[in-house]
């Protein structure tokens, strides 16, 4: 069972900066929304959201436990977490805002006003077995199988080989950036160079105030 295997926000794979976009067959390439780094835990009944710095989130998203709460089985995703702004673009501001809103009342109308979603894009585990040491393709499949798309929970695939296009796209949506993963790796912890982060140079906005970053 999950519950029994031990899973905390200090075991988050992290990317190498990268400075350029590149392609390569052995890649698999995803867009980076600009949002907080969260891991998702299910087991039984129980949700858990955890920033990167190991900062608890239930408490001004429940509109994502309820959704998480919905998928059976047990899991634990890598995700990141957002909020859209009126076009449709990761709002970081928006974002921070429902962060830092506590009190239940105000929660539950941020949650109306400015609905979150959680891009997920990788597994650690699936139905309480670990599935870390397996390669990112297989993680992939197994994390693909275990839940719908909705408007809350959104499966981030991801594209091989074609870095540069994936790039184009990044810059002509205005987003942050893309990561770069190698197709074989297994899901270590801390930082690694089968992710690599290459930030799109014409995006800007303020500093995040400390949940963390993938």
């Amino acid at each position: 069972m999950t519950q029994n295997l031990i899973i905390e926000a200090s075991d988050l794979m992290l990317a190498t900066r990268h400075p350029r976009s590149f392609s390569d067959p052995d890649w698999l390439f995803e867009l980076k929304y600009d949002g907080f780094r969260c891991l998702a835990i299910k087991a039984g009944e129980r949700v858990e959201l955890w920033s990167r710095n190991g900062n608890p989130f239930n408490g001004s998203f429940p509109d994502i436990v309820m959704a998480i709460s919905k998928v059976p089985g047990d899991f634990v995703w890598d995700a990141e977490l957002t909020v859209d702004d009126d076009t449709g673009r990761p709002d970081f501001e928006r974002l921070r805002q429902r962060a830092v809103t506590k009190t239940p009342k105000n929660v539950r109308a941020a949650a109306k006003s400015d609905p979150a979603r959680l891009y997920v894009f990788d597994a650690l585990s699936i139905d309480g077995a670990d599935i870390r040491s397996l390669p990112l393709t297989e993680r992939k499949l197994h994390l693909r199988k275990s839940f719908d798309n909705s408007n809350t929970l959104i499966y981030a695939s991801g594209i091989e080989d074609e870095g540069r296009l994936v790039f184009e796209h990044v810059k002509e949506l205005g987003l942050e950036g893309m990561i770069a993963k190698r197709l074989d790796s297994p899901y270590t912890k801390g930082r690694s160079r089968d992710w690599l982060k290459i930030k799109y140079s014409g995006y800007g906005r303020p500093a995040a105030l400390g949940w963390g970053r993938k």
